[in-house]
This record gives C-alpha cells, sequence and structure tokens, in this order.
C-alpha cells in the first residue's frame, strides 16, 4: 500500500511578531538609505535590501515548512557545527578593525559567533527541559558532575569567542543563558556562583587583555550618563566616537531635527550605520523616534514571553524564552552603549542597523518563534 505524504496546514502564527519585525526592519531600511545618500554610492542601502529579502524568506520558510519540535535531533549537530565555524574563523578568518570574526567565502562573509549564540539556545534549552527535576534539585557539586558537557562546550565557546575579540557577543550570550537558568528554576546558589564566576572572568579579561577595553572602561567613567569623572585621563581620539554619539542624541530633543539637517551622519559619528544607528535616529527624529523603536523591539520581546509563557512543551518554552532575550539584550546592550549608559561595545541595533549575519540570524529566530506559534493541521 502506498503511503501518502503528511502534509500541514499552518495558520494562526502571532501576527504581532511578525508586524513588529516587518516594521523595524523597514525603519532600519529608510534610516540606511538616509545614511547612505551622502556617501559616494547606495551600497549599504542595497546590500541591507538584499538581506531583508533573504530574511524574510527564511522567516517564511521555517513559519511553513519547519515544525520545531522535530528539530530536536539536530541540536547537537548545531552545535558541533558552530564550534567548527568558531574554529575555521581563527585559522582563515577575515580581520576586520583588528579583530578576527568574520569567515569570508567569497560572495559572502559571516560572523560565525551570531551563530554559536543561537546554538547555545536550542542546547540549553533541550538540557533545560530534559533534565528539569534534576536541575532544580542539583546542588553546586551535583550540578558540576551530572552536566559537565553543558559547562565543556559552554566554556569552549566563550574561549573562542574571546580569542575572537568578539566581547559583546559573549556578554549578550552569557546575559540570555543565565536568564534561561534562571527561568527554569535552578538553584540560587548555583546561579550566584555563575555570576561571580562570569564578573571574575570579565575583570581578569579587561585588567589582562589588550588595552583598548581598558580605554572603554576609562571613556565609560568619564562620559557615564549616571555619574561622570571629569578628572579621567584618556585621548581624546579615542573619546571622539562616544562623544559625537551623545551630541547627537542631545541635538535631536523630543522631535528631531528633520532628515535634512541631522549632523552626525556627514562623517561625524564613525559607523552610523551599525553600532550608533540609533544616535541617527535619536538626532533626526528626536525622543520620539528613539522612543517608536524601543518600543516596537518591547512589543516584539513581550509577544515572544506571552508565547513562551503558553507553551505545555518545557522546551519549546525555554527555547523561545531564550531566543527573544538574544534579541532584546542585544537592543539593551547597543541603545545602553549609544546613550552611555554601558562602555562602548561593538554590536548592531537588530533588523535596523547594518548587519548581514545579525539580519540573517536574527531573522531565523524570528521563523522559528512564529513557527511555534502557528497552529499546525494535518490535511
Amino acid at each position: 500500500m502506498k503511503r501518502t505524504k503528511t502534509q500541514y496546514y499552518v495558520s494562526g502564527y502571532d501576527q504581532w511578531i511578525f508586524i513588529s519585525y516587518l516594521v523595524l526592519s523597514v525603519i532600519g531600511l529608510l534610516v540606511l538609505l538616509d545614511i547612505s545618500s551622502f556617501f559616494k554610492s547606495l551600497g549599504y542601502f542595497y546590500r541591507q535590501l538584499f538581506y531583508f529579502g533573504a530574511s524574510l524568506f527564511i522567516v517564511m520558510f521555517i513559519v511553513y515548512l519547519i515544525d520545531i519540535k522535530k528539530l530536536g535531533v539536530l541540536i547537537h549537530v548545531l552545535m558541533g557545527v558552530s564550534i567548527i565555524l568558531l574554529l575555521a574563523v581563527l585559522k582563515w578568518g577575515k580581520v576586520v578593525n583588528g579583530a578576527k570574526r568574520q569567515l569570508d567565502i567569497g560572495f559572502f562573509s559571516f560572523q560565525p559567533s551570531f551563530i554559536s549564540r543561537v546554538a547555545l539556545i536550542f542546547f540549553y534549552a533541550h538540557v533545560l527541559a530534559k533534565y528539569q527535576d534534576e536541575l532544580k534539585d542539583s546542588k553546586i557539586v551535583e550540578f558540576i558532575s551530572r552536566f559537565p558537557w553543558l559547562i565543556i562546550l559552554t566554556g569552549l565557546t566563550y574561549i573562542l569567542i574571546i580569542l575572537e575579540k568578539h566581547l559583546s557577543t559573549l556578554i549578550i550570550s552569557a546575559g540570555t543563558l543565565l536568564c534561561m537558568l534562571f527561568y527554569a528554576g535552578i538553584r540560587k546558589r548555583i546561579l550566584l556562583l555563575v555570576i561571580i564566576l562570569g564578573l571574575l572572568a570579565g575583570y581578569l579579561i579587561i585588567k589582562k587583555g589588550d588595552d583598548y577595553r581598558g580605554d572603554r572602561i576609562k571613556l565609560f567613567q568619564k562620559h557615564s550618563l549616571f555619574y561622570r569623572d571629569k578628572n579621567v585621563q584618556i585621548s581624546s581620539d579615542k573619546e571622539y566616537q562616544v562623544t559625537e554619539s551623545l551630541t547627537a542624541l542631545s541635538r535631536g530633543g523630543v522631535f528631531g531635527t528633520g532628515i535634512s539637517r541631522g549632523r552626525a551622519k556627514h562623517f561625524f559619528l564613525p559607523e552610523a550605520h551599525t553600532d550608533y544607528i540609533y544616535s541617527i535616529i535619536g538626532e533626526e527624529f528626536g525622543f520620539f523616534g528613539g522612543f517608536v523603536v524601543l518600543a516596537l523591539h518591547g512589543l516584539l520581546f513581550f509577544q515572544i514571553l506571552r508565547i513562551s509563557q503558553a507553551q505545555d512543551n518545557l522546551y519549546l518554552r525555554f527555547l523561545v524564552a531564550g531566543l527573544g532575550l538574544n534579541i532584546f539584550l542585544n537592543v539593551l546592550v547597543n541603545t545602553g552603549v549609544a546613550m552611555s549608559i554601558i562602555p562602548s561595545t561593538g554590536t548592531t541595533l537588530p533588523f535596523v542597523s547594518y548587519s548581514g549575519t545579525a539580519m540573517l540570524v536574527d531573522s531565523a529566530s524570528v521563523g522559528v518563534v512564529l513557527s511555534v506559534s502557528a497552529k499546525r493541521k494535518i490535511v
């Protein structure tokens, strides 16, 4: 007897998430068009338009053709591939601004560290769901003995990311996984130990690592939004980016200077199309424009958490929460740097900044969340 292929009818995915994602992406394209108009070409805009089209295809492909529940067997493969790619960067990676983070495959360059962040989320969701009771009952020694691979793979991934000098990715990933552990109900003592070890590792990386990290801490001391120490001595060349970002935001006022009167995009603010695109938005569209962008990201995150809470399947619950945290913490870091709330570190604004790898990976994460939220019926 001939077996018929099982087909699914997909409907009812969360429209607010999809709308927020689309609006943020369109805002990013419009801002990049505005910035690119003052360059010699519209290259950044056209490339971002291509990435947006590819990302939209990925989202639809995942929503309509991928059942996330059936991807559990590929989690370990995903972790293995992410580590291999991180190792490949150290061997064959492309050096950009003094850091080796990108792999160039001819027609496309990408950053494997973004993929590793998501791979760890899938891996943690799998472990937290499968060993939920053991995690809640484990003391510190038992946790280490019961979950050595969780510690080893996380440690190996983070060591490789440190060697690539991509501290912002490390911070966002560590914050995401820490929140996932808390969400899963792990013992507070273990959580506290992880936080202490993380802070200690961060201190050693800054103190014993490259000088530029120490300079960024000095910059933050001098230009912090909350407390400024004017006695800190640092080269004016190194603080140029921070001061220009704050100048752009302060010029914007409530409703902005308007597109034609924006100053920062005229080569005053380096990395205006990537790390500091929020400063451009704040200058030209003011507090109102900056608030709209943050509100859309907040709506996206709120809806993702709502979907996470609605899942009876623990794996899907932790996975969705982790993917949402990964995007939203990225938003907080990027905007926090632009406003000098946290020390300067290079990261893009999800769906808005010019970034090929981040756009594709974050869009795939949105696709996974929408797939989980969708209703699937066998037809």
